[in-house]
């Protein structure tokens, strides 16, 4: 258990990097990606992973394999 909390931990910072870099607020992405804005911040602290259909649309937008981004 705890060694996937640190995995979602981690995956979570790189996401939250990634939209800050951007210069994007959680607003923001949530709207271009189609999905809520609890949803980000859910995966952003690591409290939940995104389905497959929400790491292709982090792929697209963010112009990154989602192997890249995911793993």
């Amino acid at each position: 258990m705890v060694v996937i909390e640190k995995v979602n931990k981690k995956l979570g910072n790189k996401l939250r990097k990634l939209r800050i870099d951007d210069g994007k607020t959680q607003k923001e992405l949530a709207n271009l990606l189609g999905i809520s804005v609890s949803s980000i911040g859910m995966y952003e602290i690591g409290f939940r992973v995104p389905s497959d259909r929400v790491k292709k649309q982090y792929s697209i937008y963010f112009r990154k394999a989602v192997d890249e981004i995911f793993f």
